[in-house]
């Protein structure tokens, strides 16, 4: 996948995922995104619903950690709360981008 002209691998289950325990990462260094995949996301009770709702989430995360990064800001790349915001806002934000005709 291409980030700001950069190309980053993307992959499932790593096994740093279970050192970290953590549903995802991006590595600018690497320059490499894993996450978990939908089926080990959540609890086992959890619907495969939810789980790729929490995926999708996960995803947009790790990849806005690498736009932050690719981009040199740093103070931005290290704050969890404007991450999260963003990776659960933006399909938000795309729908409304969307039905104004901004997104071209």
């Amino acid at each position: 996948m291409n980030i700001l002209g950069t190309e980053y691998s993307f992959e499932h289950n790593s096994p740093l995922l279970k050192e970290l325990c953590a549903d995802g990462i991006c590595q600018q260094y690497n320059r490499r995104i894993a996450v978990r995949e939908v089926v080990d996301m959540l609890e086992d009770a959890d619907s495969m619903e939810v789980k790729e709702m929490r995926y999708q989430e996960v995803c947009r995360h790790e990849v806005i950690h690498g736009f932050f990064g690719e981009a040199g800001l740093e103070q931005y790349n290290n704050d969890e709360t404007l991450v999260v915001f963003l990776a659960v806002n933006f399909p938000k934000m795309a729908k409304i981008f969307a039905e104004n005709g901004w997104l071209e």
